[in-house]
This record gives C-alpha cells, sequence and structure tokens, in this order.
C-alpha cells in the first residue's frame, strides 16, 4: 500500500465550514484484552527470545533387596525462538489543516487513535494465530498495508498448537489436545463435547509420561456465533446446578467456566472453540507474546520544508507457542 499523502484542507474541507458547528471524532471500543486473556506476558529487551525446557521425573520404582536403585534422570524440552517485529502507523497533516481545521476543531485527540490501531494490529495477529495454529498447517498468510508474509504457527514439536500427534519429548507415546470422545473428534460444541473436552485434558501426559490433570475452565469461541450463544446459555445453567439443554434437575454434570468471546475471529472459523487452563498459563505451556516496546507515540516530527506534520505510534513484540498441553480444541467438523 503506497505511504498516504497528508490531510488538507481540501481532503476534509468540512473542517473549515463554517456552517458545520459541531464535528465529532467517531470512537472504537478497543477494550480489547486477547494478549491478557490468552497469552503469557513477558517483556524482553532482546532481539530475540529463545526458550527451552526440562521435565521432571517419572515414578519411582520398588528397591528390591540388594539391587541398585533404578535411576531416572530428566528429558530436555524442544526449543522455540520468538524474533521481534515492529508494527507502527503514521498520520500526516498539512500545516494549513493542522491549523485551520484540526486545532480550531479542537480535534488533536484524534492522534490518540493512532497508537489504537498497532493496538488494532496487535489483538488481530493474537487472534489469527489460535486460529490459523487449530488443524494441520504449521504456517498461513498474514496481510497489512506493507504487503503479505508468513507466519510460522508451529511449537517445539514442529507441530501447530493443537494436533492430535504432539511427539513426547522422552519419546514415549504421542499426545493429543484434539477435542474427542474416543469416537469423534472435532466435535461440534453441546454438552456432550464439554464432557469430551474435560476427557480429551485427562488423557494428556507431560514429557515424562506422568498424567497432568489438567483442568479446563476457560473457554474461547468467536463473538456473536451461534456457539458463543449456546455456552453462555449452558454457562448460565451450571452456575444454577442444573443439567445444561435439558429439563431435568440432575444437577450440574461438570462446573462452570470463564467464556472469552474473540472480534476477530474469522466467519471460517464460527465452529471453533477451544478451553484452557488458566493455571498452567505460564512459561512453560500455552501461547507466549514476548513485548520490547510497548504500543507508545513518538512526539509530533514537523518536516522543515513543507511544514507537513508526522505523527507516528509503534511497537515491538513477537508471539507463538512452545508446548499447548494446557490448551484443548475442535473445529467443530464432527470427523470420526
Amino acid at each position: 500500500m503506497a505511504t498516504a499523502t497528508p490531510m488538507t484542507l481540501q481532503s476534509a474541507a468540512d473542517l473549515i465550514d463554517l456552517s458545520i458547528q459541531k464535528i465529532q471524532k467517531k470512537q472504537t471500543n478497543l477494550e480489547l484484552e486477547v494478549a491478557k486473556d490468552l497469552y503469557n506476558q513477558t517483556t524482553t529487551s532482546d532481539y530475540y527470545e529463545k526458550d527451552s525446557s526440562l521435565s521432571g521425573f517419572g515414578e519411582a520404582s520398588r528397591m528390591t533387596e540388594n539391587a541398585i536403585i533404578i535411576s531416572e534422570t530428566p528429558v530436555q524440552g524442544y526449543d522455540k525462538t520468538y524474533t521481534q517485529v515492529f508494527f507502527g502507523n503514521m498520520a500526516s497533516f498539512s500545516k494549513y489543516e493542522w491549523k485551520f481545521g484540526i486545532s480550531k476543531r479542537k480535534l488533536e485527540s484524534v492522534a490518540a487513535d493512532l497508537p489504537k490501531s498497532v493496538i488494532r494490529k496487535r489483538e488481530r495477529l493474537l487472534t489469527e494465530y489460535l486460529e490459523n495454529s487449530t488443524g494441520s498447517t504449521t504456517s498461513y498468510t498474514a496481510q497489512d498495508g506493507a504487503g503479505n508474509y508468513s507466519k510460522t504457527v508451529t511449537g517445539g514439536d514442529s507441530l501447530a498448537l493443537i494436533n492430535s500427534a504432539h511427539t513426547r519429548e522422552d519419546g514415549g507415546s504421542t499426545w493429543s489436545n484434539v477435542i474427542s470422545d474416543g469416537t469423534t473428534s472435532n466435535m461440534d460444541f453441546a454438552p456432550d463435547a464439554l464432557r469430551a473436552a474435560y476427557r480429551t485434558a485427562s488423557l494428556i501426559r507431560d514429557p515424562k509420561g506422568n498424567l497432568m490433570n489438567i483442568n479446563p475452565e476457560v473457554f474461547v469461541c468467536r463473538k456473536g456465533s451461534s456457539i458463543y450463544f449456546d455456552a453462555m446459555e449452558i454457562n448460565g445453567a451450571l452456575k444454577k446446578n442444573f443439567k445444561p439443554q435439558s429439563a431435568d434437575k440432575d444437577g450440574a454434570p461438570f462446573g462452570a467456566f470463564d467464556v472469552v468471546a474473540l472480534p476477530y475471529l474469522s466467519t471460517t472459523a464460527q465452529a471453533y472453540w477451544w478451553m484452557f487452563d488458566r493455571s498452567l498459563k505460564g512459561p512453560s505451556y500455552g501461547l507466549q507474546y514476548f513485548e520490547s516496546q510497548p504500543v507508545m507515540t513518538d512526539k509530533p516530527d514537523t518536516d522543515y520544508k513543507t511544514k507537513t506534520i508526522y505523527i507516528t505510534a509503534h511497537a515491538a513484540f513477537d508471539y507463538g507457542h512452545n508446548d499447548g498441553r494446557n490448551w484443548q480444541a475442535s473445529t467443530g467438523t464432527n470427523a470420526a
């Protein structure tokens, strides 16, 4: 996309039209919390971060008489590198437009929307990562004004966040975080699928093969989708200790959960839904967000020759995952 020309008197003539008494600046509700709600946030001062891990131990063995105690060693986890990328936006105004239009109309706050454009970009990217790391792909094409680019969505085991054949660090049996009841995978959302999510989580093992006792407690879906409304209705029943979507008063079969609704999920992901254990959200498991520079706005700069006024906002961060054991998900396709 070409660089935008400065806003001039001609391009925003209403600002100097004396017959127009009031001009409003449009507001956008941008109180989004994808980074906070779903990602483990880390501040860094390095160009790239590389993380790994070391497992604990499995289970102890019997100590038989006069025999050497069975020994065991931890195993090294997978590596994952996060490389910082700058994202920014710039606005420019002619001297005439700024003085006789923006300033006179007291619309200087229009510049306050510039850092929001960076926040909007960040929230969209973090959402796109979750969406595209749910399935068999290993990368996807991201788009913005600077052109298309490829974003990798693989973790330390070279697989996406959600996969049915994650490899185990000690070479043991693979593990799956694709929601399944044992017969049907990627179940469409319903109470039986919620039971399957808890079942899927209960089967996940750590790098040494120990069961992890994962407790899904946060439900994630697309805002405004049928799944979102179903989740709210089911959750309402559970909070009252009722059996969801049933006239029976048998009591809740499982506990209520928190719902996070994402506005930037694409329409192709309307059937997608996720659950994760918030207690395991940290540097070892789940989605990771590394930030070397928070969203900031530079002081306005004036071109010496043309007196054009430039304002910029930018941030630097990277995101991804290494180990997704605390997440489970379904694409809602009901694959046998």
